[in-house]
């Protein structure tokens, strides 16, 4: 089988790896590596579980994080600690580092851009080469070509604008609820620099009135990473609808979709490293066992989807007025509410249990909160 994988961030490439090695012959398109994104760069457990084994001279290139603070952007906050560190890492280095382990597998990149896509399985790059290949994946991010070629751009309702800028030194792993903007700001640290960046709904206010709200909470609360001569960022997120067939919808006769070009980030974070590299896994799993794409969109919803389509639907429950600041002062008052947000954060507490989960810590969040409340009058 020859497939054609267009872009070589995570999904792409780790596609490219899983593929070259199961024996076919794959070619990743992409003439923009090494590139970076304004994202935090965060890989939680379940995601670094889906990377390739690092080879002995060549770690995955990241800063391991045991602890996350919480502020609610109202002055309420709230440190966590990771039971599973978080690894975060610049973009350029971690996909590129994935990439190495899809040629190592046999995967070919050539450093072309792709300028069309068709439904015969035709690729032409900007140098005037054509191939035709059996199937042809999109991982060609936010503003996918293969999307635009077989579907439509993902909708604007379903896109989060992400801004930024990156700043030598070291930071604690800081987010911090944007009261609102219907979004948050983050402060990342990687291995020798620390990622700055905020996001919101695309259209919910300017791009320009974004960063600046970025710029001014950074100069009241953390003025070391002000960095006025930084280059700034900016790029879109896009997710999936809360209709079932935004994901059905991935896939055709000899074309499919996978990460960004998927709209397959989390609604609510905007994190689309998991899912990225999830949807690749998927879709690998599919050309291997059934050698058609006709299985890859429902096993991508069953497998991950329905959990992403619940996190749209109470996303406006989740950045309404007073919810933020509700959860980091309940946070701070019971470990059982702490341990439902950092498996939250690490993944591990998926959006359709959440409400059970609430549930059945109620008891002890009571009980903890009664607690709290005595000990400074003893």
């Amino acid at each position: 089988m020859k497939v054609a994988v267009v872009g070589a961030g995570p999904a792409g490439a780790l596609l490219a790896y899983h593929l070259a090695g199961d024996g076919a012959a794959v070619t990743v398109f992409d003439a923009s590596h090494p590139r970076e994104k304004p994202c935090g760069g965060g890989l939680t457990g379940k995601a670094v579980a889906l990377l390739p084994p690092a080879p002995p001279g060549d770690p995955l290139p990241v800063r391991w994080v045991e602890a996350c603070r919480f502020e609610s952007g109202t002055g309420e906050g709230v440190e966590l600690r990771l039971d599973n560190p978080v690894a975060v890492g610049a973009r350029r280095e971690v996909d590129a580092w994935i990439l190495r382990r899809a040629v190592e597998a046999g995967a070919a990149h050539r450093v072309e851009r792709v300028v069309s896509v068709d439904a015969s399985g035709a690729v032409r790059t900007a140098a005037g080469r054509s191939a035709a290949f059996d199937v042809v994946v999109g991982a060609d991010g936010a503003g996918s070509l293969v999307r635009r070629t077989f579907l439509a751009p993902t909708p604007t309702a379903r896109l989060t604008m992400a801004a930024g800028w990156f700043v030598p030194g070291a930071s604690p792993m800081v987010v911090r609820f944007a009261p609102g903007l219907a979004g948050y700001m983050w402060l990342f640290p990687r291995r020798d620099h620390v990622g700055v960046g905020i996001c919101a709904p695309l259209g919910s206010v300017p791009t320009r009135e974004l960063m600046g709200r970025l710029e001014a909470e950074v100069a009241r609360s953390f003025p070391a990473f002000t960095e006025v001569d930084a280059e700034r960022y900016a790029h879109t997120i896009p997710s999936p609808s809360a209709d079932p067939r935004s994901i059905l919808e991935l896939a055709g006769e000899r074309w499919a979709l996978v990460g960004d070009a998927a709209a397959l980030a989390d609604p609510i974070t905007g994190e689309g490293i998991y899912y990225a590299l999830r949807s690749a896994q998927v879709l690998a799993e599919n050309l291997r066992d059934r050698a058609s794409l006709s299985r890859y969109p429902e096993a991508a919803l069953e497998g991950f989807g329905r959990d992403l389509l619940k996190a749209v639907v109470v996303r406006d429950r989740f950045y309404s007025p007073g919810f933020a600041r509700r959860m980091i002062d309940y946070s701070a008052r019971s470990h059982a509410v702490r341990e439902v947000l950092a498996d939250l954060v690490l993944g591990h507490q998926g959006y359709l249990g959440l409400k059970r989960r609430l549930l059945r810590a109620a008891p002890r969040f009571l009980w903890e909160s009664a607690v709290s409340r005595i000990r400074p009058a003893a």
